[in-house]
C-alpha cells in the first residue's frame, strides 16, 4: 500500500536516522531552490512563533491565531530538550496536565539524543502553555519507557487519558514508516512518573483500524475510543468498553452507524477522510473530534452532541491549512501540519489546540505549536436552538495535489522499503 503525502512525519525518524534524513533531504533532486526566479535569494519567512501570532478570521467567522512553539531554545531548554512532535494531553491537578511528545530530540533540527516519548507537566499562564517540569522523575526529561531505538524501533503515543488519579497511555510499536509491530497500553498511578504494562494487542484486531486510537470517558461511564490505522489512508471507527476491559480488547464493542448497534465488528463513522492524528474529547455536553485529515492536508474540528452516529454529516471548522513553505506561515498557511490535541480546560467558545509540523524537506522546522479557536460554539450553532443548523464551510473531498515535500517523503519511504 502507498502510505500518501507527508505520511505519519512523526515516525519518518524511525526509519532513517536524522543525519541520513537530512542528507536525503537536501540532495539536488529534492531540495527546494533557494533562489527565486529572478536568481535573487529571497527573504525567508520566520518559521519560529516565539510571540502570539494575529488572529485570523476563518471562512465561517470563528477566529484562529498562532499563541506560540511549545518548545525551542529559550522555551525548553528547563527540561533539556528543544523539538518533539504530537503534544498529547490529560488533566493532572492544580490546573496542570500532562503534555506528552512523541519523537523527540535534545536539539533543534532533529539533532541531539532521539527520545520517544518523552512528557513534561504543564499549565495555561495567561493562555499560554508553559512547561513547569519533567513528567519523569528528575530535572531533564527523559524517554518514559526504557528501551532502545535499534533498527528503527520506536514507540509513539496515541493518546492519554486520566481516569480517577490514573493515567492510561496507548501507543503504537513501529520498526519503519507505519510499519506497527503492535500496540500496547500502560498505566501511571504517580501522575506519569513510572509506568506500567497493561498488555499488548496484534495488528490484526480490527485490520489495523484500532492501531491508532483516542478515548474519552462518557457520562454513561464507558470508555469511548476512535480509532483508524496508523497509515493516514483509512476511516475511523468508533468502539467502546468499561474500564475492567482496558487491557482486553476483544471485549470492547465496535459501533455500527447503519443499524445503530454494538457488537465485535462494526463499519466506519467517518468515511470521507485519511485520518491521521485524532483527539476526542467531551466539552461542554459536546463530543469534540479534532484530526488531521490526509484528504485535505488540513487540521479539522468536528462537533456533536451524539457521540454514537454517522458523523459523514458533522459540519467540518477548518483551523490549520497546508500551504507552502516560502510563505508566512498562518492559520491560512501553516505547512506539513499533524497532530491536533486539545488541551484540558479547553471550551467551544475558547478552544487551544497544540498542532505539529515538520518541514521533511531540510528538517529547518519540526516542533509542537498551540492554536488559540474562539467562537466554535457559534460556528457549530450549540447556542442556537437545535434545529437551526449552523452556516458551516463546505470542505472538497478530493484527493490534495502532490506538493514537493509529498515527493520527498514518497522517496523516502521507497528507499525504507527496498
Amino acid at each position: 500500500m502507498r502510505i500518501t503525502s507527508r505520511t505519519l512525519a512523526l515516525v519518518t525518524t524511525a526509519a532513517l536516522s536524522a543525519t541520513t534524513l537530512f542528507n536525503l533531504a537536501s540532495s539536488p533532486a529534492t531540495a527546494q531552490s533557494s533562489l527565486s526566479s529572478s536568481g535573487t535569494r529571497p527573504t525567508a519567512p520566520d518559521l519560529n512563533h516565539t510571540e502570539p501570532g494575529t488572529p485570523v478570521v476563518m471562512p465561517g467567522e470563528f477566529i484562529v491565531q498562532i499563541m506560540g512553539d511549545i518548545l525551542g531554545p529559550g522555551i525548553s531548554d528547563l527540561v533539556g530538550f528543544r523539538s518533539g512532535d504530537l503534544g498529547i494531553m490529560a488533566p493532572l491537578d492544580n490546573g496542570t496536565f500532562a503534555l506528552i511528545f512523541g519523537d523527540s530530540f535534545r536539539e533543534t533540527g532533529l539533532r541531539g539524543e532521539w527520545m520517544s516519548p518523552v512528557g513534561v507537566v504543564a499549565q495555561l499562564v495567561n493562555g499560554i502553555i508553559e512547561i513547569i517540569r519533567p513528567l519523569n522523575a528528575g530535572d531533564k526529561v527523559e524517554q518514559l519507557l526504557d528501551y532502545p531505538h535499534v533498527d528503527g524501533l520506536t514507540l509513539i503515543p496515541s493518546d492519554l487519558i486520566n481516569i480517577d488519579g490514573t493515567l492510561y497511555m496507548q501507543g503504537m510499536w513501529n520498526r519503519g514508516i507505519g510499519n506497527v509491530l503492535h500496540t500496547e497500553i500502560w498505566k501511571s498511578t504517580d501522575n506519569g512518573r513510572t509506568w506500567a504494562s497493561l498488555g499488548t494487542t496484534p495488528t490484526t484486531y480490527l485490520s489495523g483500524m484500532g492501531d491508532l486510537i483516542s478515548w474519552e470517558r462518557g457520562q454513561d461511564g464507558y470508555i469511548y475510543v476512535v480509532s483508524s490505522s496508523f497509515k493516514r489512508d483509512h476511516p475511523v471507527y468508533l468502539s467502546r468498553f468499561m474500564l475492567d476491559n482496558i487491557a482486553d480488547r476483544s471485549a470492547w464493542e465496535v459501533f455500527n452507524p447503519a443499524t445503530g448497534s454494538w457488537s465485535t465488528s462494526g463499519a466506519p463513522i467517518l468515511s470521507g477522510v485519511q485520518a491521521g492524528e485524532m483527539n476526542l474529547r467531551f466539552i461542554d455536553g459536546h463530543w469534540v473530534l479534532a484530526m488531521f485529515n490526509e484528504q485535505t492536508l488540513q487540521i479539522e474540528v468536528r462537533v456533536s452532541d451524539t457521540l454514537a452516529q454517522d458523523w459523514n454529516s458533522v459540519p467540518v471548522a477548518v483551523v490549520a491549512r497546508h500551504g507552502s513553505w516560502t510563505n508566512e506561515q498562518t492559520p491560512l498557511n501553516f505547512s506539513q501540519p499533524y497532530g491536533a490535541y486539545i488541551v484540558p480546560g479547553s471550551t467551544l467558545a475558547n478552544m487551544d489546540i497544540v498542532i505539529s509540523q515538520w518541514n521533511t524537506s531540510n528538517n529547518s522546522r519540526y516542533n509542537s505549536t498551540q492554536f488559540n479557536v474562539k467562537g466554535l460554539d457559534t460556528y457549530f450553532g450549540v447556542d442556537k436552538p437545535a434545529i437551526q443548523a449552523p452556516e458551516v464551510v463546505s470542505v472538497e473531498e478530493q484527493p490534495a495535489a502532490a506538493v514537493e515535500e509529498q515527493v520527498l517523503e514518497d522517496a523516502l519511504l521507497e528507499q525504507a522499503t527496498n
